[in-house]
């Protein structure tokens, strides 16, 4: 089983970088995914996307998502973040955004099957650890090609595959069509994880129900909740709100220096999502540039939240 978990975490480009990361191993020991991360960036030296493969200071299993389009420079990120610690290596064949289409990865490599092949292929041969791919059900709803896609992948030697259960041109909107992830699983011997719409412990247990997945990847839900792959798992770990948010915070700052209060407004505004008074403690965050004032700030809201 390449998935170390039954339940895991998305990768997500701006949100599941190392302070995310470590916020969520606070609850569970499941396998997290890094951010997205350019094969090219990374194999041109870019400091910044060698920075975002850094699993130094983590625990528990942890998988690196690379995405890009050749499979050479695929194949050399791959034992990259092998040597980095990585437990797997996924191969992103799901993004829709209009950067990754134009240079032919992300989901337009479900239109170039043979690229595709050629990538896994590649990748297979470096590394050690197993190597997955997370795509979607196809192009549009007139071009549903998921079955033959991850066919052609496991003829590559892929071991395994997470489907997104929604086409590229939806983007994240509508819903997720669960019976494409039926019928994948039924076509294919390796283990398929379900993706799009599981947001709690019901909605994880009707889709493996449905589908027969092998189990099931957790994305946008995590965010402002890092403690929802346990609550999935059915675990209810008791925590402290403000203390979670303080730790965050601070980790951000750790990482990130000065530019961490700007990347935490959004995790702030996740954390506060559903709560009273919720629009004036966002604008009052994304007003403020001082770390202690923004710390104050976590305090007096989340203590009063939970009083």
């Amino acid at each position: 089983m390449p998935f170390q978990s039954k339940t895991m975490l998305a990768p997500m480009a701006g949100v599941t970088d190392k302070p995310f990361r470590q916020t969520v191993r606070l609850f569970c020991n499941n396998l997290l995914f890094t951010e997205m991360i350019s094969a090219d960036a990374l194999c041109y030296g870019s400091k910044q996307t060698r920075q975002m493969m850094d699993l130094s200071a983590e625990t528990g299993p942890i998988g690196i998502q690379l995405v890009g389009n050749d499979p050479k420079v695929m194949a050399r990120a791959a034992q990259m973040a092998e040597q980095a610690g990585a437990v797997q290596i996924d191969i992103n064949m799901g993004c829709p955004v209009k950067k990754l289409i134009s240079n032919i990865s992300g989901s337009a490599l479900m239109k170039e099957p043979y690229r595709a092949y050629q990538i896994v292929e590649a990748v297979k041969k470096v590394v050690s650890v197993p190597v997955t791919v997370k795509t979607r059900l196809g192009w549009d709803v007139n071009h549903i090609t998921v079955v033959d896609f991850v066919r052609h992948l496991e003829e590559a030697g892929v071991d395994g595959v997470t489907v997104h259960a929604r086409t590229k041109e939806q983007g994240y909107s509508g819903r997720a069509d669960w019976s494409w992830i039926q019928k994948v699983k039924q076509a294919v011997p390796v283990p398929v994880i379900a993706n799009g719409d599981i947001t709690d412990a019901q909605t994880a247990e009707a889709c493996l129900a449905q589908t027969g997945a092998d189990g099931v990847m957790i994305g946008r839900a995590a965010m402002g909740k890092p403690w929802i792959l346990a609550h999935v798992d059915r675990q209810m770990p008791r925590f402290d709100l403000t203390e979670v948010v303080l730790a965050h915070f601070d980790r951000l700052m750790t990482y990130y220096g000065h530019k961490g209060i700007f990347i935490a407004r959004k995790h702030l505004a996740w954390y506060a999502g559903g709560k009273t008074f919720v629009a004036h403690f966002r604008r009052a965050v994304y007003a403020e540039t001082d770390e202690e004032r923004v710390r104050s700030l976590i305090k007096t809201y989340f203590k009063e939240e939970n009083g």
